[in-house]
Formats: C-alpha cells, sequence, structure tokens
C-alpha cells in the first residue's frame, strides 16, 4: 500500500514574476515529479532587488547598470552593501524594501547569499535568480557569461518558476515559543565546538522515532540534500519529490543511516543527552541552525518542531538550464550531453 503525503500547499495568488499556471513537459524536461514544482511568468518585472554580502560584485553589477540603462522602464534597487556601485541608474533600498516592493531579486555570491535573498523574497512570494560568483553554488544557475543575456530573457518572461519546499522551525519551552524561523536547506543541531555528542531524541508525527548520539544532526528539504547533508554522506533527492532528508553527522553507531520521510510529517527534536562533569550530570549544549543561522542552544525540556512551510520559495529558471546539467557540472560527473543526438559522452 502507497503511503500518503498529505494535502500539498495551496499555491498562493500570483504576482510580479510569480505564476501559478502549470507548466507542461515541453518546458521542463528535467522535472519528472508533479507540475505543481514549475510554472511559467505571467507578469512583467518591472523592479529588480540586487543583493550581495561580500567579495567582489563590481563586475557582475557594471552587466546589471548596463541592463539598468537599456531598460529605463526597470527600477533596480541594491542592498546596503553594494553601496559603492550606487549611481547611473542603481539606487540602495533598506532590506525592508527588497522583500516587499520588487518583483524580482538577484542573488549575487555564492550560496550562503542566495539563502538570504531566499528570507527576503519568500514571505511575499519574489522569485530569486542566483548569480554563481563563489565557487560550487548548487542554487546559482547564472555566471557572469551569461547574465547580460538571462536579464534580457527575463524581460521577455523567456524562463521558468522552480517552486522548491521550505521548511518551518520553532523552538518552544513549555508554552513559550523562543524562536520561529524558515530554511530552504536545512535545520542542523550540532554538540557545542564539536568536541561533545549530541543525544537527540526524534519524533515523526508524534510517534517515536530513535535517539540519536551524534556529533550533529541535520533535517533537509530536497534542495539541502546537496548542500551539507551531502557532505555527511547523504543521497542527493531531486527537488521535485516530496521528502525530507534525516542525515546523522559522525553517529556513534554505524546502523544509523540517512532516512528520508514524506515531506508532510512533522519533525520534533528534543535534547535527550547529559555529560559528566566532575562526578555530576550536567545538560550537554545542543546549537541549532536555520540555513547556517545560529538560534542558540536547545536545554533540557526545549522541543524543536520542523515542517513544511505553507508557501515555498520561488527560484527563476533561465532557459537551457536543467537540474541535472548543474549535478553534473558542479559535482564534476563524468559525461558531456550531445545535444544533437542526446547521447551521453565521455570527457
Amino acid at each position: 500500500m502507497t503511503a500518503s503525503r498529505g494535502p500539498r500547499p495551496t499555491p498562493a495568488p500570483a504576482r510580479s514574476g510569480r505564476s501559478t499556471k502549470k507548466s507542461s513537459a515541453t518546458t521542463a524536461p528535467d522535472a519528472p515529479g508533479p507540475d505543481d514544482f514549475v510554472s511559467e511568468p505571467v507578469a512583467d518585472i518591472r523592479t529588480l532587488g540586487v543583493v550581495a554580502l561580500k567579495g567582489d560584485a563590481g563586475p557582475a553589477l557594471e552587466i546589471v547598470r548596463a541592463f539598468a540603462q537599456a531598460h529605463p522602464e526597470v527600477r533596480v534597487y541594491l542592498n546596503g552593501y553594494l553601496r559603492p556601485h550606487a549611481g547611473r541608474g542603481l539606487t540602495v533600498q533598506p532590506d525592508a524594501v527588497l522583500a516587499t516592493k520588487v518583483d524580482a531579486l538577484l542573488s549575487l555570491g555564492g550560496d550562503g547569499t542566495f539563502l538570504t535573498a531566499a528570507r527576503l523574497g519568500h514571505a511575499r512570494g519574489i522569485p530569486v535568480l542566483g548569480v554563481n560568483l563563489g565557487r560550487t553554488g548548487f542554487l546559482a544557475d547564472a555566471s557572469l557569461d551569461n547574465l547580460a543575456s538571462i536579464l534580457e530573457d527575463l524581460m521577455v518572461r523567456a524562463y521558468t518558476l522552480r517552486h522548491r519546499l521550505v521548511l518551518q522551525v520553532e523552538q518552544r519551552r513549555g508554552a513559550k515559543t523562543l524562536f520561529r524561523d524558515i530554511a530552504l536547506n536545512e535545520v542542523a543541531f550540532a554538540g557545542l565546538m564539536g568536541g561533545q555528542m549530541a543525544e537527540l531524541e526524534v519524533k515523526a508525527n508524534g510517534q517515536f522515532l530513535t535517539t540519536y548520539r551524534v556529533d550533529g544532526l541535520l533535517v533537509s528539504t530536497p534542495t539541502g540534500s546537496t548542500a551539507h547533508a551531502l557532505s555527511a554522506g547523504g543521497p542527493i533527492i531531486h527537488p521535485a519529490t516530496h521528502s525530507l532528508l534525516l542525515t546523522p553527522m559522525n553517529p556513534a553507531s554505524l546502523s544509523v543511516r540517512p532516512l528520508i520521510l514524506p515531506d508532510a510529517m512533522a519533525i520534533e527534536v528534543r535534547h535527550a543527552g547529559e555529560l559528566a562533569t566532575g562526578g555530576k550530570k550536567a545538560r550537554a549544549s545542543v546549537n541549532i541552525f536555520a540555513d547556517g543561522r545560529i538560534h542558540g542552544a536547545l536545554r533540557s525540556g526545549d522541543v524543536v518542531r520542523i515542517t513544511r512551510h505553507s508557501d515555498r520559495l520561488h527560484i527563476i529558471r533561465p532557459r537551457g538550464a536543467t537540474y541535472f546539467e548543474a549535478l553534473r557540472n558542479k559535482l564534476g560527473w563524468t559525461g558531456d550531453r550531445d545535444l544533437r543526438s542526446g547521447r551521453a559522452t565521455s570527457g
């Protein structure tokens, strides 16, 4: 009997740069999952926000500036880090404006920058385009070489939108909620300073699963399966998959393996470990992270609840880009696709 994966989130109403329209297989050949993971844009982009956090974004900004000058009908707003590049068609705006007043966000950097842009755009359904200025950059489909042409494609809606699962995470202490946040990649639990093993009791939909004795534990989305979970030995999961991934980091037992669960399940994590100190027992500390943002320690009696957020993140996928191509290029897999014959060739 096939297990039910629960009701899917209801798509939010369409806005500029976003669509709930279904895409056919001819426009999304790399998406074997349900059509609600892919859609076509239904509105023009007339306001573009640009986000960077570190590094030299100057070359990318010159391409953006040329685009803005060629399209005076499009307003381009920069975040505070890019202030030195303001002027000549580019205006600096606070994050509050970028999170509410733009039709699309452009992330200049690596995956860390993309995750910051995702947090800005998620609440209002603003789609994000990643421009990889770092190393691997799994979340970025654009580069300096093709940025100019991709920006032109945005003007004629020559792209698709990919809708990615987002996690909602909250820490509770009794009736009090200590924090609530979102994560596109993963929620991580780790012993302090890497010198303490964490003992974590995990429940799925209220049913006891196991107590992990590990250096850390990752609860990841399919998108996050190519982030820290991949380094910890977890599988790669196609983003058009209704699933969550639990990946133990350096478990005390070799029988503890990565586990894939339906994304409709609610995961609860409780601190269950003790550490002997000077003849007394004290609770070992466990830090909580959401996409790398630390939220403090998990204490005795605290419960962290992780669920599927009702709204997905919308990623701009340029035409011609595919998920499998990204895996080959970014992981260095062998085999170049012969576009004329469809055959894979070595080299």
